[in-house]
């Protein structure tokens, strides 16, 4: 007899749940995304809009919410131009404090059920929703934790910078650490310097801390932190890093850093030293014979290789001419390199 409860019990939920799942599906609208988009310019939402974002009436939850709901129910609107007015408020809380905006609006716009799908731009069997309610709400809350953050770590970076790198390394969210690192942008130099010094003690056994020494050496452009971020470093960060301090220091500096990397560091920050710093460097005929050198290395030679191809001056080419005859490993990457080079001098050609 139980079996038989518990059997329809759950029959009875299965069929709850599809039915449930059926109306979700019916109240969708599929749209080409040119309709859509006249169809939400076809009303004024701007004026309905900018009168719900007044910053003294958004604590006033139930009133926030009653006026959201009369725009979703609006019977003289297109669903298009009703969802972009939902949108468009929704974007409009991203400069507001988190307190500013009662917390029963961001739980109602958290659960917002887009309805209005369009073919995906780049899978057009697909669909994707014209206007992400909920996917614009949680940028905002990420939004809101980086700036709580960042107010945070000013604190401890000026008090007690080794508590900021602990906070860092042992966060695994994304907005709490890019906060972390905003407040690294508006601190003292001295302050930098101690964080870095921190960071530096660490970063071998904890490569995740790579972001803050990067931030911090865009900062102080410290020989030493960028050695060590070469040798230790990890992540996307890295590479961005490395474009930065090409700006930042002379061709000389860079010079003597990219000798190091290729040296002392492994493969693969080696070739991201490479990628961003071998254009401005490659007049410098010592550069050039380091990198001529490289095409045989079984780890940096490819590198090398796309590298020089980007060289059309005369020197390089004649260089790469001289080691290409052969079956070498460095011929092969040189004939390579002149292949590269003369293709993409073609596509230049008018």
């Amino acid at each position: 007899m139980r079996v038989r409860q518990t059997l329809g019990a759950l029959v009875f939920i299965c069929c709850c749940a599809n039915q449930a799942l059926a109306t979700e599906a019916a109240l969708i609208e599929h749209w080409d995304r040119s309709s859509a988009l006249a169809a939400a310019r076809s009303v004024d939402i701007n004026s309905v809009v900018s009168a719900m974002t007044d910053i003294s009436s958004l604590a006033d939850g139930a009133a926030t919410l009653t006026k959201l709901k009369n725009i979703e129910s609006r019977s003289d609107w297109p669903l298009p131009a009703k969802e972009a007015a939902i949108y468009q408020f929704t974007r409009s809380l991203a400069p507001l404090p988190r307190d500013a905006v009662a917390i029963e609006v961001v739980q109602h716009l958290e659960k917002f059920q887009t309805r209005v799908l369009v073919p995906h731009e780049d899978h057009v069997t697909e669909s994707t929703p014209l206007f992400n309610v909920r996917g614009a709400m949680v940028g905002i809350k990420n939004g809101w934790l980086r700036a709580e953050q960042a107010g945070t770590a000013k604190l401890l970076i000026e008090s007690n910078p080794a508590a900021m790198v602990s906070a860092y390394r042992d966060s695994s969210n994304h907005s709490q650490r890019s906060g972390l690192l905003d407040a690294l942008q508006w601190a003292d130099l001295a302050d930098v310097k101690a964080v870095q010094s921190i960071a530096l003690e660490q970063l071998e056994t904890s490569p995740e801390l790579t972001a803050i020494i990067a931030t911090t050496v865009a900062i102080t452009t410290n020989d030493f932190a960028i050695q060590q971020m070469l040798i230790y470093g990890r992540g996307a960060g890295l590479s961005t890093v490395l474009k930065q301090l090409d700006d930042q220091l002379s061709t000389n500096e860079t010079a003597d850093l990219l000798a190091f990397a290729i040296e002392r560091t492994p493969a693969s920050n080696a070739a991201l030293a490479i990628a961003a710093w071998w254009p401005r460097l490659s007049h410098k005929p010592a550069t050039r014979e380091l990198m001529l050198g490289l095409l045989a290395d079984p780890a940096l030679g490819a590198n090398a290789a796309l590298a020089l191809a980007q060289s059309p001056d005369l020197q390089t080419i004649k260089a790469l001419q001289d080691i290409a005859g052969g079956d070498s490993t460095a011929a092969i990457r040189a004939r390579m390199a002149l292949e590269l080079n003369r293709t993409r001098l073609v596509r230049q050609q008018p």
